[in-house]
């Protein structure tokens, strides 16, 4: 391209530049102006060209910014009554100043000042969907919707608080069913992003093929199929929240690597893109599978593994926790009351032993499925779950399972018969708790304390859960059936649980102990004091 061509192009740019230009050499004179400069001021080219720019703004900085070779920015000049914002930029060969480009910005102030209010107007838009995405991935459930009292939950509960105050990676292992996404949430709920987003991702769940799209997200026409705006991708999504990869296990070991490098550099690339785009939240992963195993067999990237693997969170499968299960089945019942219409559910011997002796392969999904189906299975009228109101496919596979009876916990079967005796008095007595501590034969105060450990407030109580306070010389109320005293009736259940340990161990205290999950020292004192022979 020729010297004449090049200058032809250069001002066919210039003059088709939005803003307006006007270039004046040091002492002012006026060398050239823009197309958009002239509309703005009223110029013509064979008119102004070569006047000096201080005949039309005598207080121009052009010698100035000239003299001491310093750019200035956003300056506001007053023209005509006017405010202009204009930049001044001198522009030097060598160290001598040649030239100094006045560039008007704003036309008006009045056009900043609705600039700035657009601004204003899309960053609340951004902010209220940002709030509005952090609505919809939300954590459910706290801490307090896990239930259990057993001290292998305990103990994971005190664990999930502890981890909740980091940042690093928690990984959560266990069975399917167990509850390893209860368990994100409520880490996510008590932690310092509980305020930001909470999102679930089921590895095995989403194609390998679409996986990182899903995470990563793409520009427009990144692949066949995409969209033309393009998506963004969920650790986008999430950012200053907590991402919960559930089944990491099953994640492709492509995805892996690409995983391990968005934690350790914080920032991805999106599908068909070039750019950089940082991310900044809190992982959580689980898995089903032996993760070690799976290093070691070359299915699971062990620097991955070593990168999630900081804080580990192992929940016991339910047959190893079986004090909880009576405990779950009466907050799964409870849920499914306001659907059924029912005040309160209580759960027959046989029941109550059934659930205890049960394995639970499913764990707590299981057990939400079997007492969900008895509690729709109820007739009207009914409140109490006998074996006939279980599934029968559940009944029949218990049948079917080989051996001898399963492990029952002793405080378990205690505790179920306690609540049993202390429901049926209070259901005597019409909710009339003086007059049940003295059908049970039972201190007031213990009452109270059972009441409240085993949530029966409500039951007997048709006026509610009123404060009784008559005297202890009240007659019982006529239809009042009254049954064993408390402590008599509990020893017998006691006495009955050891005998069918020690008959399904032969005599072998050590495992009969064991099917009790009681110290051998407790079980030698019980059969000491029934008098059970062996």
């Amino acid at each position: 391209m020729n010297q004449k061509n090049y200058m032809q192009m250069l001002e066919l740019l210039l003059d088709n530049a939005h803003e307006g230009l006007v270039i004046c050499d040091p002492e002012g004179k006026i060398i050239y102006f823009n197309r958009s400069y002239a509309n703005i001021y009223n110029m013509t080219k064979e008119r102004d060209f070569g006047k000096n720019i201080e005949e039309f703004f005598p207080n121009s900085r052009i010698r100035q910014a000239a003299r001491t070779g310093d750019p200035e920015y956003g300056v506001i000049n007053y023209w005509k009554g006017r405010k202009v914002v204009v930049n001044r930029i001198p522009i030097k060969e060598g160290d001598a100043v040649k030239y100094v480009v006045s560039q008007v910005l704003f036309r008006d102030v009045e056009d900043l000042r609705k600039m700035a209010e657009k601004m204003t107007s899309l960053q609340k838009k951004v902010e209220s969907m940002g709030a509005e995405l952090r609505s919809i991935f939300q954590a459910k459930y706290s801490i307090g919707d896990i239930v259990g009292d057993s001290a292998l939950t305990r103990q994971l509960k005190k664990q999930a608080g502890k981890y909740a105050s980091s940042s690093l990676p928690i990984l959560i292992l266990g069975e399917s069913g167990t509850g390893k996404e209860l368990f994100a949430q409520a880490i996510h709920r008590m932690s310092p992003r509980s305020e930001q987003a909470f999102l679930a991702i089921n590895c095995a769940a989403i194609p390998k093929e679409l996986m990182e799209s899903e995470l990563f997200g793409y520009e427009s026409g990144a692949f066949t199929g995409a969209t033309q705006k393009g998506k963004i991708g969920k650790f986008e999504i999430v950012e200053g929240g907590t991402l919960f990869l559930d089944e990491i296990g099953d994640m492709p070991l492509e995805m892996q690597a690409k995983l391990l490098r968005v934690l350790e550099e914080k920032q991805i690339t999106r599908l068909g893109g070039s750019r950089n785009i940082p991310v900044e939240f809190s992982l959580i992963a689980s898995t089903n599978r032996n993760i070690e195993d799976m290093v070691k067999r070359g299915a699971f990237r062990s620097d991955l593994f070593y990168r999630i693997n900081v804080f580990v969170l192992k929940i016991p499968p339910l047959r190893d926790r079986r004090e909880d299960i009576i405990t779950i089945a009466q907050s799964i019942a409870a849920s499914s009351l306001s659907d059924h219409g029912i005040a309160d559910i209580r759960f027959s011997t046989e029941v109550a032993s059934i659930l205890l002796q049960s394995d639970w392969p499913g764990n707590v999904r299981e057990l939400k499925n079997v007492i969900n189906y008895a509690v729709h299975n109820l007739l009207p009228g009914e409140s109490l779950i006998e074996s006939r109101h279980l599934p029968p496919a559940f009944l029949v596979k218990r049948e079917q399972l080989p051996g001898t009876q399963p492990t029952i916990p002793f405080k378990a079967g205690i505790e179920n018969k306690e609540r049993e005796i202390i429901a049926e008095a209070l259901k005597s007595t019409q909710g009339n708790k003086v007059a049940a501590a003295r059908l049970l034969g039972m201190a007031r105060s213990v009452l109270y304390k059972k009441i409240k450990k085993y949530d029966l407030h409500q039951v007997g109580d048709h006026a509610g859960n009123v404060p009784y306070s008559e005297p202890s010389h009240e007659p019982l109320p006529h239809d009042a059936s009254v049954p064993a005293p408390f402590k008599n009736t509990v020893e017998e259940k006691e006495r009955e649980m050891i005998v069918q340990a020690l008959t399904a161990t032969a005599g072998n205290k050590m495992a009969a102990a064991k099917r009790l999950h009681m110290p051998r020292s407790v079980l030698y004192e019980k059969i000491k004091k029934y008098g059970i022979p062996g």
